[in-house]
């Protein structure tokens, strides 16, 4: 069988809540489709007027018509991924979670993939691989990007803002939530239903709490 090789474009919300709560978002991507997916994805926050702007500043307005034009690309199927953290602050391995838990939703055995964390400096690189190899994560390279820099980064702040809105149940998200969840955002956690993270009890990453 021929290797599968993927991106993994990762992003977060809640550090600022200090481990109360912490949700990570995940697209996961064949490199043989990014450049035509992300032309796409640059058209929608085009025509939507989302442009370069990160999830929290966009207007509600925007938010709308982005979740709208994302939910009906079919080819973003198995491609969004979320996990919700509560109760600690140990932010690198549950970003670390969230992506080993995206890829074996995928159910690839042979793939390599090169992994692209928001805002991620040097030290936080070396400390993600600790985490990703404890995962039997099959990496490439890792890499920090800012999101202006690629419209994946920014689909996932995004769907890590959408669904934190769903979670604390902003009246706007609940039609289209079930249209995104139909369509290509799933919770990652292993053994539970896919797309209901509001549904559920959050689930701690581990017993130690400290920050990375």
């Amino acid at each position: 069988m021929e290797k599968v090789k993927l991106y993994s474009y990762a992003d977060e919300t809640g550090i600022e809540t200090s481990g109360r709560f912490f949700l990570v978002a995940v697209i996961l991507i064949e490199q043989s489709r990014a450049g035509e997916v992300e032309k796409d994805l640059e058209a929608i926050e085009k025509k939507t007027k989302k442009n370069l702007v990160k999830w929290s500043r966009s207007s509600l307005a925007v938010k709308k018509r982005f979740i709208g034009e994302v939910a009906k690309l079919e080819y973003l199927k198995n491609t969004v991924f979320y996990r919700e953290f509560s109760d600690s602050k140990r932010y690198l391995y549950m970003i670390a979670v969230t992506i080993a838990e995206a890829i074996k939703a995928r159910n690839d055995t042979n793939y390599a993939v090169k992994v692209i964390v928001d805002g991620l400096n040097d030290k936080d690189v070396e400390k993600l691989r600790k985490y990703l190899k404890q995962l039997k994560v099959k990496y490439d390279t890792i890499r920090g990007m800012k999101d202006e820099q690629t419209a994946f980064l920014r689909l996932a702040d995004s769907m890590a803002g959408f669904a934190r809105d769903y979670i604390e149940d902003q009246s706007y998200t609940q039609r289209l939530f079930t249209l995104l969840r139909e369509k290509s955002i799933s919770d990652s956690s292993e053994g539970e239903p896919k797309g209901t993270g509001r549904q559920r009890q959050r689930r701690k990453p581990g017993k130690a709490d400290h920050g990375d």
